[in-house]
């Protein structure tokens, strides 16, 4: 039986498999939507307590909850962020997502077809975009979102796909 090799608490390695990427979303992924909370919680925090009629429930009370609030949602953005993993591996190209549940998907490198490489305004600003790889048959495709340096790893993926192809003849 193979000897499987664990990476993370799901996804495994297969045996002479090794990882020659690994890469998160861009950072720009989690700050806007941080910056965002952020907003709403100093708007919250400067206006919200001039309105509040102090009979109803103490204010320090109401501001403490939406402190706790407003924390929990910050930290379930930041580790919905850290929990998007993308490999590429010699055999493989792997999409791992999910906080609690996880969502694992994979190509192997000789059902790839196509790959797409696009980005906006923003992304050519920042350094981010997206890569959408189309496979053969009944796989699909991945889509790699917000990805840093997108053609770069395009490259990447179309040399393991040159080696991989060298490696089966």
């Amino acid at each position: 039986m193979a000897k499987k090799v664990f990476v993370s608490s799901i996804f495994l390695v297969l045996p002479k498999e090794k990882i020659i990427f690994r890469v998160h979303p861009h950072w720009l992924f989690i700050v806007l939507p941080e910056l965002a909370l952020a907003f709403i919680g100093y708007l919250f925090f400067k206006y919200f307590p001039i309105y509040w009629p102090e009979k109803i429930y103490p204010i320090d009370k109401v501001l403490i909850i939406f402190s706790v609030i407003w924390f929990f949602v910050m930290l379930i953005v930041f580790l919905y962020w850290i929990c998007i993993n993308y490999y590429l591996t010699n055999l493989r190209l792997i999409e791992e997502r999910g906080i609690i549940g996880k969502r694992i998907m994979s190509i192997w490198l000789d059902k790839i077809q196509d790959i797409t490489c696009s980005f906006g305004i923003l992304g050519r600003i920042f350094g981010f975009g997206n890569l959408e790889i189309q496979s053969a048959g009944t796989y699909g495709k991945i889509v790699f979102n917000f990805i840093p340096k997108p053609r770069k790893l395009k490259e990447e993926i179309e040399k393991a796909i040159l080696e991989y192809k060298k490696a089966e003849i």
